[in-house]
């Protein structure tokens, strides 16, 4: 069996938290479905608020188990291959396999670095646990509420399809409140992709210029991404510094002959970070620049096909919408109309893809696939 990429262990923790929201979407509507016809619903719902907490409660317990394993993972991997990336850069042989955690965080330099990184990735998924566990609460007892109006009571509309049309209104609202550093804001699937995603970036970034600081080499160049950001433009094809000792107009080594030669260093590697290079989700890297052998070349700038990218993304949000409003669902009408939206919107990203020539991304389409 194939070794585990990056991208699996990130998909693999992307499933485990869209599969809890998924289970606890499911297992509201299955409580709320119960004695729906009763006229004493609402008191025996309230009353079963416990018993729902406490349900929840072990599902995120052992969420937390699981993803903090998986994240050891992610940043271990992701440093490997950030590590022999940067050997096979600098023609080093690199295809020595470390099949288990302890031998490759041994083999990785600035492993405190490393380790600081999976904490802080653990502690910010298990961030997450607080705000599920409050929405599957609040979402129940506010469905509970509104379903008791008086228009309820008079018989203008039946309860099922006032249940139904409280929780799909909180159901598409979905477990927000999560803000990053930069002060966005994300729903639950999009934040753990973007943390899990960010965070194994990060540490092959970091393994990949350690090793290059280890082979004695100091100066990146900024990959030219497809379909980049206007955060990330001004930096494609820039020569970096690692250390920022080198910045400007600098006189260095050539890579393969016995002279010198000028070379533009643009800013320091921390710098260019702080300047928005590397944001959540960027999909820019750097290379080693080796001097009078690297073809810095111009960067390919391509803006509409940014705008299709972000335009496939809003469509496969509209299907992991409406997926989960099929398995949350209280009526079965409403069950047939998301499955319907479902296909609906599988129809528009297939016509997308086929139009703007993207990849498509199934995971991305998926609800809880892994459990």
């Amino acid at each position: 069996m194939a070794a585990p990429t990056v991208d699996d262990l990130v998909t693999t923790l992307l499933d485990l938290y869209t599969g809890v929201e998924q289970r606890i979407a499911r297992d509201i509507a299955t409580s709320l479905q119960a004695g729906l016809d009763s006229p004493d619903w609402a008191a025996d719902k309230l009353a079963a608020l416990g018993q729902l907490r406490q349900r929840t409660e072990r599902v995120l317990a052992r969420l937390g188990q699981e993803s903090d394993d998986r994240v050891r993972q992610v940043i271990a991997l992701a440093a490997q291959r950030g590590g022999q990336q940067a050997l096979r850069e600098l023609h080093i042989q690199a295809d020595a396999p470390l099949p288990d955690l302890a031998r490759i965080v041994e083999a990785i330099p600035g492993v405190g670095a490393l380790v600081r990184l999976a904490r802080e990735l653990a502690l910010t998924l298990r961030s997450t646990h607080v705000q599920i566990l409050r929405w599957a609460l609040d979402v129940y007892r506010e469905v509970i509420a509104r379903t008791a109006l008086p228009d309820v009571l008079l018989g203008v509309q039946t309860r099922r399809q006032a249940a139904q049309r409280a929780w799909e209104q909180l159901l598409d609202r979905g477990v927000t409140g999560f803000q990053d550093r930069a002060g966005r804001r994300w729903q639950l699937a999009s934040y753990v992709e973007m943390a899990v995603r960010t965070g194994a970036l990060q540490a092959m970034r970091q393994a990949h210029a350690d090793r290059l600081a280890d082979e004695g080499e100091d100066l990146v160049i900024v990959s030219d991404s497809p379909r980049e950001c206007g955060l990330c433009r001004p930096w494609e094809r820039k020569v970096l510094s690692i250390s920022g000792r080198a910045v400007g107009r600098v006189q260095v080594e050539h890579a393969t002959e016995d002279r010198m030669m000028t070379v533009t260093v643009s800013a320091s590697l921390a710098a260019a970070r702080v300047a928005g290079l590397f944001h959540p989700n960027c999909t820019h890297s750097v290379s080693a620049y080796l001097p009078g052998v690297t073809k810095v070349g111009s960067a390919d700038h391509d803006p509409a096909g940014y705008e299709a990218k972000q335009r496939q993304r809003a469509i496969e949000r509209h299907i992991r919408r409406w997926k989960l409003r099929a398995a949350g669902a209280i009526d079965p009408a409403a069950k047939r109309k998301a499955d319907g939206k479902v296909r609906k919107w599988q129809t528009a990203l297939r016509q997308h893809i086929a139009e703007h020539g993207l990849k498509r991304l199934r995971y991305r389409e998926q609800v809880g696939r892994a459990r």
